[in-house]
């Protein structure tokens, strides 16, 4: 039974593996009443240097119009930020502007939508994939090369496919993830879960499942991780179905809230800890 003097997550622990914006989703989840154990996984950094992103803006610009996929918010915000900063601002925009532009999803949108470009389409899936689908359908209809932002590490399938249907692809990378583990707060958060001290564990970012899972082979314990979290002794949570993947793929039952914002995301573990509660 819950209340405002007993909330739903009132004497269990939240595992929070994000980096970004990790003292929101924690505070989030502490008025709900829960511990919270902050172990963050990986954190986005820029590019290592901004030659890259500059060359496949230059070519975007010398080739417009033509089609763009937006993957995230972030990644656009940074892409327009390096071209500002090397003169290359203005002649972007009205290179996208002028581009037939596909966005994965909410976060993107907004980012389009705040620097005035149009959006032919926003997925509904919130994977790249969609887009892709789309695309080779003809919905909408290619234009000259497609130009990817990639988040962090590229989908080299969905590039493949592009590549197979004898589309000209360009990517743009503005930023890549690095581990933002210090002091061995993600071996310290696979022992818990394994010996049942946390009872969810989230996760916003798909690498970021792939750094605990890493962790826990460095440890020789991933096969008990996993264990852990098939079981019961833990739950997983996963904000959004590109995220949830690694955890399927291994056999993981996880929480997935059925809109990707992290507000959405510690509802849906609170209603799962009231449902627990009440069996």
């Amino acid at each position: 039974m819950t209340s405002p003097e007993h909330p739903a997550l009132t004497g269990l622990t939240v595992a929070v593996t994000a980096h970004r914006r990790a003292s929101e989703q924690g505070g989030a989840f502490e008025r709900h009443g829960a511990r919270v154990r902050y172990a963050p996984a990986l954190k986005l950094t820029p590019a290592d240097e901004d030659d890259g992103v500059l060359a496949a803006t230059r070519d975007l610009i010398a080739a417009a119009p033509g089609t763009v996929l937006v993957t995230t918010g972030y990644g656009l915000k940074r892409w327009l930020a390096v071209a500002q900063e090397h003169g290359l601002g203005e002649e972007l925009l009205a290179a996208l502007r002028a581009s037939t532009v596909l966005s994965r999803g909410a976060k993107a949108t907004g980012q389009l939508r705040a620097s005035e470009i149009p959006c032919a389409c926003t997925g509904s899936s919130g994977r790249t994939a969609e887009l892709v689908d789309r695309l080779l359908a003809g919905d909408p209809a290619p234009r000259g090369t497609v130009t990817v932002q990639v988040h962090g590490t590229p989908d080299e399938e969905q590039l493949d496919r592009l590549r197979a249907a004898g589309l000209p692809v360009r990517v743009v990378a503005p930023y890549r993830w690095e581990s933002a583990d210090e002091g061995s707060r993600l071996a310290a958060l696979v022992r818990d879960v394994v010996e049942g001290r946390v009872d969810y564990l989230t996760f916003t970012a798909a690498p970021a499942v792939d750094a605990v899972f890493d962790a826990a082979r460095t440890l020789g314990e991933l096969e008990d991780l996993q264990r852990a979290l098939r079981d019961g002794r833990c739950t997983a949570v996963a904000i959004g179905p590109v995220c949830v993947q690694p955890l399927e793929e291994a056999g993981i039952p996880a929480v997935v809230p059925e809109r990707f914002r992290l507000g959405a995301m510690v509802k849906a573990v609170c209603d799962h800890a009231r449902e627990a509660a009440s069996r």
